[in-house]
């Protein structure tokens, strides 16, 4: 009996050998084909988020790099007492705030559109698709044509008692082209992530409601809006961090004629455009890292709150 259970162990213990030798190999493997991934990734994103926060702390500049000084938080002090860039931040929020509900409920309701049987369904998604893969830069001169001075839609405004200005010049205006410039280019991306949400929905659901005589709005209210709440967290996710990293279109827009970056008098500055000023107008590179770890924390902080209440609310 002895021997039995003697045999019996050591079948056990090489039997744990190999499948340890197993396991090595197969993290062995995992390893290897990670390698040039992480090789890449440590190179172009760890090591100049680590070099940045390091320099965060810094009077550091690229025009005179061997003259960098430590100064603690001095940075981040600055910055919170900054007027330009506190500006910068409530521009940001307020585009939030006006942009993200309105472009999501557009791009539903375009999305239930699309999804009905209407003819030209294809022709009318290229049509709102193609302003969000147009450049950024192309978009943003076009919309400075169109909103100049006897510019087409300027012209169209003032049928609304809007004034004839150039809307990119005019603190009152230049704020709501940014808008309009957002949304519009926005919009067909979103109507897409959309479309892909009610295709999943069961036809069957919709059949059922129109048997008990619902609606059109009820069903859509009633069966469409629920159904689509994961797809929903996603747009509203998506266009948060979209809007709060916004820099093209306000650049082209606020710089035409060579005027500064946020102008006319910051109307149109976002957070973004500050610290791409202070990196490369200004070489305040150790200032601007300051400015980009504020944003991160921002954007991150947002990021866990949008999570948060969608968890409560599905669990509700």
């Amino acid at each position: 009996m002895q021997n039995v259970s003697t045999q019996t162990r050591a079948t056990n213990v090489k039997g744990k050998r190999k499948i340890s030798r197993t396991r090595l190999k197969e993290i062995g493997t995992g390893v290897f084909f990670m390698a040039p991934f992480l090789l890449i990734a440590g190179i172009f994103i760890f090591y100049p988020i680590l070099y940045s926060l390091q320099i965060s702390f810094q009077n550091f500049s690229y025009l005179n790099p061997s003259a960098a000084e430590w100064v603690g938080l001095e940075n981040y002090k600055k910055l919170l007492q900054d007027t330009t860039f506190l500006t910068a931040i409530w521009n940001t929020v307020k585009l939030l705030i006006i942009v993200l509900p309105i472009q999501t409920i557009i791009s539903l309701v375009l999305a239930n559109i699309l999804n009905s049987k209407i003819k030209g369904k294809s022709f009318f998604r290229i049509v709102f698709y193609l302003p969000y893969i147009t450049s950024p830069i192309a978009v943003g001169a076009v919309m400075v044509y169109l909103f100049n001075q006897d510019g087409l839609v300027t012209r169209f405004f003032t049928l609304f008692g809007l004034e004839n200005v150039a809307w990119y010049t005019d603190g009152d205006y230049a704020f709501y082209l940014i808008v309009l410039i957002i949304i519009w280019t926005q919009i067909g991306f979103y109507t897409v992530i959309y479309l892909s949400g009610l295709q999943s929905i069961p036809e069957d659901l919709y059949e059922a409601a129109r048997i008990d005589g619902a609606s059109r709005l009820q069903q859509f209210l009633h069966i469409t809006v629920p159904l689509l709440k994961p797809t929903t967290f996603l747009v509203l996710f998506m266009g948060g961090l979209a809007t709060l990293q916004i820099f093209e279109q306000p650049y082209v827009v606020s710089t035409t004629g060579g005027a500064l970056p946020g102008s006319p008098g910051d109307s149109t500055l976002t957070m973004v455009m500050y610290l791409y000023t202070q990196a490369f107008k200004y070489f305040e590179m150790g200032y601007a890292s300051a400015a980009a770890f504020i944003i991160f924390v921002m954007i991150f902080s947002l990021t866990v709150l949008q999570y948060l209440f969608f968890e409560r609310k599905n669990k509700g």
